[in-house]
């Protein structure tokens, strides 16, 4: 579970009002309407712009080659995923390997 941290917020008659109108209405606590309230203004929309950057970065990728048949594709996939396991995978000490380097 994520930390949490507390934040002690001072609001005027109006925004009290607001908060405990919806908190009552909706039958909850004040505390998760403000919690609500900084998801949808705060947190949502860094979201959103983190996956709009990730489609603009796909969007401008070079097109990748089409394999001319399904056999084709199959094979390059395995050996990249040869490949890659080898070369980039980082090793894992297995307990009795720990043990020895103590």
């Amino acid at each position: 579970m994520p930390r949490s941290h507390k934040v002690q917020v001072t609001l005027n008659e109006v925004e009290y009002a607001a908060v405990r109108r919806r908190a009552e209405a909706e039958g909850r606590k004040h505390a998760s309407v403000v919690r609500e309230a900084i998801q949808e203004y705060c947190v949502k929309p860094d979201r959103r712009q983190r996956q709009r950057e990730a489609l603009e970065a796909l969007r401008n990728m070079p097109p990748a080659p089409v394999p001319e048949s399904w056999s084709e594709w199959n094979r390059e996939y395995s050996r990249l995923k040869t490949a890659f396991r080898v070369a980039e995978w980082p090793r894992r000490d297995t307990p009795a390997e720990a043990k020895s380097d103590d």
